[in-house]
């Protein structure tokens, strides 16, 4: 037999606020681990540079390469702003790059020869790869399965009315 759950429209509110958050969070860590696989590699900089923010806000470019030295490929710190539990409203993050040579590095302009990055021999990432990502569904893969992630937590899915 069914159970009546009773809970106050506060509760639910906070609660549906806290699966907000939580689900934001997450998918911007998911986004940000895939960006790090589908990306160029090569000293791991560009990998590990990385960020999400809350907010529509801008992420400067203002990391510089620090070394030269080739290291196998591997998953890079990275950083991701909390999200803030109960927000009302909607909860959007940026997530970008902060290596100055970013928009190269995601072939979005050509460096300074004339070239877009993943045209040259030896590059370490496909052709256009920052856009097939965005474009080509595995954005939309990425946050599906982190909203999935997300619905599987007890404390999200055996909500009893309490926060």
């Amino acid at each position: 037999m069914a159970r009546r759950a009773s809970f106050g429209n506060s509760d639910f509110s906070t609660w549906i606020n806290n699966i907000k958050s939580e689900v934001a969070e997450e998918a911007s860590e998911a986004i940000i681990r895939q960006l790090q696989i589908k990306g160029p590699y090569w000293t791991g900089n560009f990998a590990g540079a990385w960020e999400a923010r809350v907010g529509n806000v801008n992420i400067p470019a203002d990391e510089k390469s620090s070394d030269r030295e080739e290291r196998p490929r591997q998953l890079e710190t990275y950083s991701v702003e909390a999200a803030p539990k109960g927000k009302k409203g909607n909860l959007q993050y940026t997530i970008d790059n902060r290596m100055e040579y970013r928009d190269v590095a995601k072939d979005l302009i050509p460096d300074s020869t004339g070239t877009i990055r993943g045209e040259k021999p030896g590059r370490t990432a496909p052709l256009n790869w920052y856009r097939t990502y965005l474009e080509g569904g595995g954005l939309q893969t990425t946050l599906a399965l982190a909203t999935d992630r997300v619905a599987k937590k007890p404390e999200i899915k055996n909500f009893r009315g309490t926060i």
